[in-house]
């Protein structure tokens, strides 16, 4: 599962290069909203994979807002595919190399207010 906080970078970590038929594939993103079916689409490079060890792992940074800014906390299935298109975003015909969930928190629960310091506390001795 992943998850994306709205606001943020986020990593998306997943594992595409073990059933890539295509070499130096590049990827289409593919999310869909459980609740509306509304669906976002993205192709990230292969450059853009900067993963360490790119056999056993793929690793992509995504500016959560670029693609989920209208959106609230939900969830989405996401499939990945492989092409070597770097613009197409239909998947009819592609491979698909992973599927998924992603959480998308819109991160309000997570706010902080700073603490005022003209707050004032009366201390009681029960004595």
């Amino acid at each position: 599962m992943l998850k994306f906080v709205k606001g943020s970078t986020s990593t998306l970590i997943c594992t595409l290069t073990e059933k890539q038929t295509i070499t130096d594939a590049n990827y289409l993103f593919v999310f869909t909203s459980r609740v509306t079916n509304d669906q976002v689409k993205f192709v990230k490079v292969n450059a853009f994979d900067v993963s360490t060890n790119k056999e056993r792992w793929n690793e992509f940074a995504i500016v959560v807002n670029d693609y989920f800014a209208t959106y609230g906390k939900s969830w989405w299935k996401y499939e990945i595919y492989e092409q070597t298109s770097s613009t197409n975003l239909n998947p009819a015909g592609l491979g698909l190399l992973e599927t998924g969930l992603m959480f998308l928190d819109d991160n309000t629960n997570m706010s902080f207010t700073q603490y005022s310091q003209d707050v004032k506390f009366k201390i009681y001795d029960a004595s």
